[in-house]
């Protein structure tokens, strides 16, 4: 039966409160992070608040670590594609793991639903400060005369410090056996206690104790010098290097999560990014926002993807 339009509208109005349509978002959201306290879920817990605020609901971090981040990513496909649960994780988990873990039971970029990059952050070369190494040019000359006489502490396998030490092995021909350590804590802590002597490492978890005296830079694997080790040269300077390698975290949800949602999300941490109080914290920490629509996130992730399964083929990388 087709009712004319005034009668179907007043029906509408009619409807308890319930059957309407209610906007979104109108209860909490979840963000999940797929790793333990203390590393870089901090960007999440200060974007937080403000994504709370632009979005008129509480924003919840929760912590779901495991298996390179793929615990949490499953439990986010799990989630009601419905804009109340989504994720921020590293560039391990999203754009590496496929690659590196031959039984990864789900696929990020064709799985789930990309919102926004939202923070950068270059890699360090370190050294414990007893070495000899003041430089990189003269650590890789020491390596390459001493075969197999020194390590490095890897902080996670399948991590994107692991590929860029491997490639960069590979490419200089390094035999520079790594030993592994469970996280970026331990890695670091290892080598200022002289347990391995060379460590790669994202600045956000490792200018602290260069500041602070117990680690020595060579170089950061940047694009441009930091702000934040403003004397350390970048790979590109010491010509071991053509590109530059970042570590990123990135905003993504579950895969048929409505447009709209996705649109709402990208817009308010675009906007956040771009305030003043939270570029300068995120700087201190050694992150760069960074702003980008889905499209242009679902592209850059893809890219990553390639070029790292590139890496891991060339190397022969495998993490069981």
């Amino acid at each position: 039966m087709h009712l004319p339009r005034r009668t179907a509208l007043g029906l509408l109005a009619a409807l308890p409160a319930a059957a309407q349509p209610r906007p979104w978002p109108s209860r909490p959201l979840r963000c999940i992070v797929p790793s333990a306290a203390g590393g870089y879920e901090v960007y999440a817990r200060l974007l937080a608040p403000r994504l709370s605020e632009l979005l008129g609901q509480p924003v919840v971090v929760d912590n779901k670590p495991g298996a390179n981040g793929t615990i949490g990513m499953q439990e986010l496909q799990r989630s009601p594609a419905d804009g109340y649960t989504f994720m921020f994780a590293h560039v391990g988990a999203i754009s590496i793991g496929t690659s590196v873990y031959p039984n990864m039971p789900l696929d990020p970029v064709e799985d789930l639903a990309a919102i926004a990059v939202a923070v950068t952050s270059p890699l360090v070369w370190m050294v414990n400060p007893a070495t000899p190494f003041r430089s990189l040019g003269e650590m890789v000359a020491r390596v390459q005369a001493e075969p197999g006489a020194w390590r490095y502490g890897l902080p996670a396998s399948g991590s994107i410090p692991h590929l860029v030490m491997e490639d960069f092995k590979r490419r200089h021909r390094l035999d520079l056996p790594a030993v592994p350590y469970r996280s970026t804590p331990q890695s670091l802590l290892a080598t200022i206690a002289g347990e391995v002597p060379i460590v790669l490492d994202s600045l956000g978890a490792s200018s602290g104790h260069v500041l602070g005296g117990r680690l020595r830079a060579l170089a950061v694997t940047a694009r441009a010098r930091t702000e934040r080790l403003p004397a350390v040269p970048t790979v590109l300077e010491t010509g071991l290097d053509e590109r530059e390698w970042v570590a990123w975290y990135a905003f993504m949800a579950p895969k048929a999560t409505p447009p709209e949602a996705i649109g709402r999300l990208n817009a308010a941490i675009n906007q956040a990014l771009q305030e003043e109080p939270l570029v300068a914290r995120f700087r201190e920490l050694g992150g760069t926002p960074r702003l980008s629509t889905p499209a242009e996130t679902l592209d850059f992730i893809r890219a990553e993807r390639e070029e790292f399964g590139a890496i891991v083929r060339a190397g022969q990388i495998r993490v069981e």
